[in-house]
C-alpha cells in the first residue's frame, strides 16, 4: 500500500484529496504546515508528499529543498502557482514532479503511481531516507576552491558556491542569516529575494550528491536561514 502525507492548509481541498487517495487504496495521512509534517514524519514514513507551497510559516519550496537534503522521499508540488518561475523554482528545489491547481484527481493518482515505480525501481541505496552525514567530517580546502566529502570526493566549487560554502562552514552548527548569505554572494542586503537563495541551496545540494552520490548537510532554518549541519575541518588558509 503505497503511503502518503498530503501537506495542505485548506482543510476543504486537503479533505477531498485525502478522501480520494483513500478510497483508491493508498495510506494516507494529512498536515496543514511544515510543522504539523515535521511531527508526523517520523511515525508515518511516507513513501511520497502531496506538498502546497503557500503553507503557513515554512513555505512548500524551503520544505521541499529541506527535506531533498536529507531524504529521498517522493515530492509532489500541488500548487495554484503556475508560472515558470515558480514551477522551475520547485524542480530546482527538489520535487519531483509539479502539478498546477485545480487540478483532477485521476491525474494526481497516476503522477503517485508513476513516481512510486521510480522510487521502487530506484537502486537500495537511493531509497533510503533520513540518512546522517552529521556525525562525518567534511573538508572545505579554500586553495583549491572546493568541497571534500567524508568519502574523499573532491567537488570544485564556482565562485559563488565557494563564498556560500565559506560563510556556512566558519562555525559549523550555528546558523547563518539570510541576509549573511546574501553578503557573501555579493547583493544587497534585504534586497535580495529570499526565493533565490533557496535556488542557489538546491543547486549547490544536487551539485554535490550528482557528482559524489553524497548528500550535503546543509539545512534550512525556519524564519532565519542555512546551517551547515555537520563537522569541518579547514584543509588549507582561508584568504583574508
Amino acid at each position: 500500500m503505497i503511503k502518503v502525507m498530503v501537506v495542505e492548509d485548506d482543510p476543504d481541498l486537503c479533505g477531498s484529496i485525502c478522501r480520494y487517495l483513500s478510497l483508491v487504496g493508498m495510506n494516507v495521512q494529512r498536515a496543514g504546515s511544515g510543522v504539523e509534517m515535521d511531527a508526523l514524519l517520523p511515525d508515518f514514513a511516507p513513501d511520497l508528499l502531496v506538498l502546497d507551497v503557500n503553507l503557513p510559516g515554512e513555505d512548500g519550496f524551503s520544505i521541499a529543498a529541506r527535506l531533498r537534503s536529507s531524504s529521498k522521499v517522493g515530492i509532489i508540488m500541488l500548487t495554484a502557482r503556475g508560472q515558470l518561475d515558480d514551477r522551475v523554482l520547485g524542480l530546482t528545489a527538489g520535487a519531483d514532479a509539479y502539478l498546477v491547481k485545480p487540478v483532477q484527481f485521476r491525474e494526481l493518482e497516476a503522477v503517485i503511481h508513476s513516481l512510486t515505480r521510480r522510487l521502487s525501481e530506484a537502486p537500495a541505496e537511493e531509497k533510503r531516507e533520513g540518512r546522517e552525514d552529521g556525525n562525518q567530517t567534511w573538508g572545505f580546502d579554500a586553495a583549491s576552491w572546493s568541497l571534500i566529502t567524508p568519502n574523499g570526493h573532491r567537488v570544485p566549487l564556482t565562485n559563488a558556491e565557494y563564498r556560500v560554502l565559506q560563510t556556512l562552514t566558519h562555525e559549523p552548527g550555528a546558523s547563518v542569516a539570510r541576509d549573511d548569505i546574501a553578503a557573501a554572494l555579493g547583493k544587497s542586503v534585504g534586497g535580495y529575494d529570499d526565493r533565490s537563495i533557496d535556488a542557489v541551496m538546491a543547486r549547490l545540494r544536487r551539485k554535490v550528491n550528482a557528482a559524489t552520490g553524497e548528500n550535503l548537510p546543509v539545512r534550512a532554518v525556519r524564519s532565519v536561514g542555512y546551517v551547515f549541519a555537520a563537522p569541518v575541518e579547514a584543509r588549507a588558509r582561508q584568504p583574508g
